[in-house]
Order: structure tokens, then sequence, then C-alpha cells
């Protein structure tokens, strides 16, 4: 267990290099990974949580979008392998974590499905 003094050190020298302002090679350091589950589907993982993917020759599908920033890296990631529209963005349910990165979709995606009473929710929220 580490003293008092090195947990400040070490806390202090965390907090310092969150402070600097963030250099474009840490942003692809911290960007999130695209896991291949089987064939054309996966799942993209980053602070924040999990957005599944699926990516074929019939269209491309997201489930949920995490925040805007993680949403922003797996669509970069999306478009090394195809530069085609997205055709279907899913929300599992209303909470910011899983529909607070729509935005990031915001004219690159055909349609937006959710349980009917999600924009009431997320309006709410």
């Amino acid at each position: 267990m580490d003293s008092r003094r090195s947990f400040l050190k070490k806390t202090a020298f965390a907090a310092g290099l969150f402070a600097l302002p963030r250099a474009k090679w840490l942003d692809h350091f911290l960007a999130g990974n695209m896991q291949l589950i089987r064939q054309n589907v996966g799942y993209f993982t980053e602070s924040g949580g999990t957005i599944g993917w699926y990516i074929g020759k019939a269209g491309i599908v997201v489930v949920d979008t995490q925040f805007p920033a993680q949403a922003g890296h797996l669509i970069e990631q999306i478009r090394e392998k195809s530069d085609r529209r997205i055709d279907l963005l899913l929300n599992t349910h209303h909470h910011g974590d899983h529909t607070g990165g729509n935005i990031a979709f915001k004219g690159i995606v055909e349609k937006v499905v959710a349980h009917a009473n999600s924009r009431t929710n997320q309006e709410q929220a």
C-alpha cells in the first residue's frame, strides 16, 4: 500500500497530466477500439460504455452512442472500413451514456430507432 505522500504525488502528477492541453497523438491513444465478435458484427469500447455495430454489404447499423467524443471516434473507425452512410442508429434506452453521442451522427445516419417514450424521457432527464 502506498504511503500518503506517495499517493499525493501520484495524484498530483495525474491531475497535472489531465490539465495539459490534449495533443492529437493523445486522442488517438485514448480512442477506443472496434472489436470483432464474428463476421461483420462487433463492439466499440471507450470510456463511458460499449457501442454495438454491424458493417456489411447490406448496410451499417450502430447500437447506442455513448457520448459525443466517443461516438466521433467510432465514426472515424467506421469510415476506415466503409464510406457509405450509416443506415440505422438504434438506442436501447434514453440514458445519456446510451444516447449522448447521437449528435455526432447528425447528417450521416438514415434513421434513428428507439422506444416510443425515449424522446420524452430524454427531454425530461
